[in-house]
């Protein structure tokens, strides 16, 4: 990582500060290292120890040159020590560190390990591997090479050593498009499919579901195998660990990436195995950010075709979760992702649309609309609009609540919210009288001179054609509106 400028004239540096800048340039590596691994991959930390902080270790040469030593010593005690060490520092590896995957033997002296007959150093190696997987991508590719004898122990019958190359696996899935390409090639489909359906531990089938969550990612050649395949698996593990929270998050995120690329037709298969009716019982005892990939599983499903959001909210439990959801103000995260599935469901049919207004998701929008960021807003806002225009109920909604917020969009940058606002105006002119309308628009004297900026300053014609002919209506009856 380049510095962010360059000092034209620099004094010779002092052994210090060159270490000091070394040091400087390894945390912001390190740092660059953890944004990298933000989204699918996973590290293994040592609970038992506490964290080194970014600036609390340096790993030089000698250090990797002592490491490489003793993971070649005939002792046990100093292979286990290298190899212990070596998984912790990967946690946040240095340059120097680095190098020792990239140009040196580590990965050879870890497949070593690995052909080993040794359990205890199995399972460090393994950890090492995770760590290098959960790495940047040079890194990550380095590990590939390491497959063939990672699936040799998925395979196998110690579940310690199964459950830590299933999460190596997973963590090398998660890199791209190319990896999972190469480990689809390697046969890696299979057998993870087969632990995740014979799994009755819990932690391993929750590390198996990672690494399929993570195969499932697209882009990828393979689709199809992974869904007909995983698919009976997800709705026999629902059913069989449905108390069990942990595994049922990791379930629902393999359902998530099911449904994000699944066809019609698969969306149909979906339905008619149990996997709806298992994560909406699983819902009722969950809260907070585990349920966002149930409640994303649910809004893939209701993103699809009418009849399939129909069948959707006629399910036991699904509007009563959104609304649950929405009301849930401790994870912006999950409210944002059941605000998307009432955007859907309220876009489809009108008796789905009555089914939402019955359950009372309009009080939660309105307050959502008025109180909220922009962000929240709009998702909500979509959803007002919908139920205004699919279920002609612009006359049943707190319109002198609303008006302000939907005028407030018409003022602001966001070209998007700016035809919400528009379009919100027009629904009043639209399903109220014209009197009503024009009154409504009266008590908030922002509303006329918004709507007259808006036709000077944008660069939309439609947009200006409209707000035009709603500013002469809102003239041309103002003499009967008074």
């Amino acid at each position: 990582m380049r510095p962010r400028f360059k000092e034209l004239y620099k004094p010779i540096p002092s052994g210090r500060d060159v270490r000091q800048r070394r040091l400087s340039r390894e945390v912001q590596l390190r740092r660059l290292h953890r944004e990298q691994m933000f989204m699918g991959k996973r590290l293994r930390f040592r609970p038992s120890q506490e964290s080194e902080t970014e600036s609390e270790y340096e790993f030089t040469r000698s250090d990797t040159e002592n490491i490489a030593s003793k993971l070649k010593s005939a002792k046990h005690d100093d292979r286990m020590s290298a190899l212990t060490e070596l998984s912790t520092k990967l946690e946040q590896p240095s340059e120097e560190l680095r190098k020792f995957v990239l140009e040196g033997a580590c990965i050879d002296i870890l497949i070593g390990f690995l052909n080993a007959t040794d359990a205890d150093e199995k399972l460090q190696c393994l950890w090492c591997l995770t760590n290098i997987a959960a790495g940047e991508k040079n890194m990550a590719e380095k590990a590939l090479a390491t497959v063939p004898y990672l699936l040799t122990l998925v395979s196998g019958v110690n579940m310690e050593l199964q459950n830590q190359a299933i999460w190596a696996i997973g963590n090398l899935a998660a890199e791209g498009e190319t990896e999972r390409e190469q480990l689809f090639a390697n046969g890696v489909l299979q057998p993870l499919a087969e632990v995740a359906k014979d799994a009755t531990d819990g932690m391993v089938l929750q590390t198996a579901c990672f690494a399929l969550s993570n195969m499932a990612r697209k882009p990828n050649t393979y689709f199809n195998s992974l869904f007909d395949l995983a698919l009976p698996i997800m709705a026999k593990q629902l059913e069989a660990f449905h108390d069990n929270s942990e595994c049922v998050v990791e379930l629902a995120w393999v359902c998530t990436y099911l449904t994000a690329s699944g066809s019609d037709a698969q969306l149909d298969q979906i339905a008619a195995t149990g996997v709806i009716d298992g994560l909406l019982r699983s819902a009722r005892g969950m809260t907070g950010a585990a349920l966002i990939p149930v409640v994303r599983t649910l809004g893939n499903i209701a993103a699809g075709t009418d009849a399939q959001t129909h069948a959707l909210v006629g399910r036991d439990g699904f509007v009563t979760l959104l609304v649950r959801c929405i009301e849930e103000t401790s994870s912006r995260a999950l409210e944002k992702e059941a605000l998307w599935v009432v955007s859907n469901v309220t876009a489809g049919r009108k008796d789905d649309v009555d089914a939402m207004v019955t359950a009372g998701i309009v009080t939660d929008l309105v307050r959502i609309v008025e109180k909220q960021n922009f962000d929240i807003k709009k998702l909500a806002a979509y959803s007002l609009l919908n139920i205004a225009i699919i279920a002609h109920r612009v006359s049943v909604l707190p319109n002198s609540r609303l008006l302000p917020v939907f005028v407030e969009f018409i003022r602001c940058q966001d070209e998007e919210l700016v035809r919400m606002g528009v379009q919100y105006v027009a629904l009043l002119f639209e399903q109220l009288s014209t009197v009503a309308a024009i009154q409504l628009l009266r008590s908030i004297p922002a509303a006329i001179d918004a709507l007259e900026n808006l036709v000077a300053v944008t660069a939309d014609d439609d947009t200006r054609a409209l707000v035009s002919v709603l500013i002469d209506q809102y003239y041309q009856d103002d003499v009967q509106a008074v």
